[in-house]
């Protein structure tokens, strides 16, 4: 027995042993490498000579160990479009001498990489400030090779990410919610993170009874280049929708009347509000809107009837020819070559100069529903 063992402890020590003496990526763009890998066969004395494996293998997987190439190389394609942002990569080969395996490890990273999103947010879609909707529209870039130049690359994977939700500066609280697709609805309160968010919004809401959202996109990529979107919500009775409905038709009938060469200030002008709403989907108000005017006392009365769309922080105005006398329709055709007529933008009720309604242009002679 005990022979016996010496001899087979002495032919494992005659067995040679094998190493890998060199194992080197070479690259010469994004989606390509050449890899280098030698062997040696070690001899008596620490002395390493070439020697050829029987087989060789070469194996590159990405950062979550999936198999992107298995084989024998030396020139690899790479997937790098679809990789992440100087995602790690893992270079393994293996050589084969008889029974014997011997493998090494060597690293390389694919391209840097940034993310350009055109969003649009809409929100909110209720009056509890819980729902809204996204649309996104990506623009993927890497890093030119060898280049601090960037350019355009088409991936075949949707990007996944998160939007991510928070009042004023309290990204801390913000709201985290997952999308694979890049458009769809949201309801805050699937969430985690809904309470702290809903707390920093009620707190707000209630200092100063308005509040900033930001929305923000995070990609698997990273964060996206742009600035996070802002949205002003705010807590608004019947009163000061109203309040706000009155100004920004004080303000629209001031500039049709422009169109029309009416001279600003004269008190031979009046506009009528007939009713209005506040569409929450589309975050605007609808206001049917009447203008009276004439140029003198003794000219006759102009009478128009439209409909001002408009965002409740001004932007988007717009009026919509209805109907209107034919002096009045006939003053329109003459300037406006359309049934609609984009305004400039609008100033909200709360910035406002304290006096204005003291010497309006126009004067409100009936606010009505």
């Amino acid at each position: 027995m005990v022979l016996g063992s010496l001899l087979l402890v002495a032919g494992c020590r005659l067995q040679p042993a094998y190493v890998v003496t060199d194992l080197t990526p070479q690259r010469s763009s994004w989606d390509s490498v050449h890899v280098v890998v030698a062997f040696g066969k070690q001899t008596g004395f620490g002395k390493v000579s070439p020697v050829t494996p029987d087989t060789l293998e070469i194996v590159v997987f990405d950062a979550a160990f999936d198999t992107l190439y298995a084989g024998r190389g030396p020139v690899i394609p790479l997937p790098d479009t679809e990789l992440g942002n100087g995602e790690r990569l893992m270079v393994e080969a293996c050589g084969r001498f008889g029974l014997q395996r011997v493998c090494e490890q060597g690293t390389l990273a694919a391209s840097p990489k940034r993310v350009h999103v055109e969003q649009e947010i809409e929100y909110p879609e209720d009056d509890l400030f819980e729902k809204g909707r996204y649309q996104f529209r990506f623009v993927v870039e890497r890093r030119r090779y060898h280049s601090e130049e960037w350019e355009r690359i088409q991936r075949k994977k949707p990007l996944k990410g998160t939007l991510r939700a928070y009042v004023g500066n309290a990204i801390q609280e913000a709201v985290k919610m997952p999308f694979s697709r890049h458009r769809g609805r949201f309801n805050l309160t699937r969430y985690e993170n809904y309470r702290d968010f809903r707390y920093a919004l009620e707190t707000r809401l209630l200092e100063t009874r308005e509040a900033d959202v930001h929305f923000e996109v995070e990609t698997d990529l990273g964060r996206a280049e742009e600035p996070p979107v802002e949205k002003y919500v705010s807590r608004k009775t019947d009163e000061d929708r109203l309040a706000e409905v009155a100004t920004f038709t004080e303000q629209a009938g001031e500039q049709v009347l422009e169109r029309f060469g009416a001279m600003r200030g004269q008190r031979r002008a009046y506009v009528f509000i007939n009713e209005w709403s506040f569409d929450h989907a589309s975050r605007s108000y609808q206001i049917e809107m009447e203008l009276h005017w004439r140029g003198s006392i003794f000219d006759d009365w102009h009478e128009m009837v439209g409909v001002l769309t408009v965002g409740p922080e001004g932007t988007d105005a717009l009026f919509r020819l209805h109907r209107g006398n034919p002096m009045a329709l006939r003053q329109w055709r003459s300037r406006i070559d359309a049934d609609e007529l984009a305004l400039r933008p609008l100033v909200p009720l709360r910035q406002r100069p304290a006096m204005v309604s003291e010497a309006p242009s126009i004067r409100k002679q009936r606010l009505g529903w």
